[in-house]
């Protein structure tokens, strides 16, 4: 009986939709802390979600991270600058009077201009819930040293397991742990918390369990 039980649970878990899935866009803001091995920062972001898929978003990270050694991080995706370079070298060519590839270059840097940094996959756990580990990869940091004024470029990237609560069908609730790692500084360890607004209406939505 207890095993019927514990199978019928399980069978309502997997069943059960969050209304996550129903709408397209999700954008939140994000406050984590954690460390840098010793160095402990603290993090302000603002993600853009696209729900490509019920299981499947796409993620724009923008983030400002303060470390306790003076050392600031601002994270962009790297098609926000890989996009414009490339556009901008077609355009280039074209003055220049080479046109070869000046239209393929600039196509090129459209498309990286919604090249996301991150994918998270989707997994309902129940009504209003929902669990999304997650994988940020294709990330760019600024780095400035506050104290002598240096300046680094460095590639960066980030993985970690959300959990969202959608309240009144439009406003969530995500706490979450992650790993970041930056090229050049140690692997960093956190949680956070994100408050965020869904919009974007899906042609076909889950039904709502009844009501008992």
């Amino acid at each position: 009986m207890k095993k019927l039980l514990l199978l019928c649970l399980l069978g309502f878990t997997l069943s059960s939709h969050a209304q996550l899935a129903d709408k397209k866009f999700n954008i939140y803001g994000r406050y984590s802390f954690g460390a840098y091995d010793t160095t402990s920062y603290n993090n302000f972001g603002l993600t853009g979600e696209w729900l490509v898929h019920r299981k499947v978003g796409l993620l724009y990270n923008f983030d400002l991270t303060y470390r306790s050694d003076k050392y600031r991080h601002l994270h962009v995706p790297m098609g926000l600058i890989g996009g414009p370079i490339l556009f901008v070298a077609g355009l280039a060519n074209i003055f220049d009077g080479d046109t070869t590839s000046s239209g393929g270059l600039s196509l090129v840097g459209i498309a990286m201009l919604v090249l996301p940094d991150g994918v998270s996959f989707h997994q309902p756990i129940g009504y209003r819930w929902d669990v999304s580990p997650y994988a940020n990869v294709l990330g760019l940091d600024f780095i400035k040293d506050q104290l002598y004024g240096y300046r680094w470029l460095k590639y960066s990237c980030s993985f970690g397991v959300r959990g969202t609560y959608v309240l009144n069908d439009q406003i969530t609730f995500s706490p979450y742990v992650e790993t970041r790692k930056t090229a050049g500084v140690p692997l960093g360890f956190g949680a956070g918390i994100g408050v965020g607004i869904l919009f974007g209406e899906r042609e076909t939505k889950m039904e709502e369990p009844p009501v008992q």
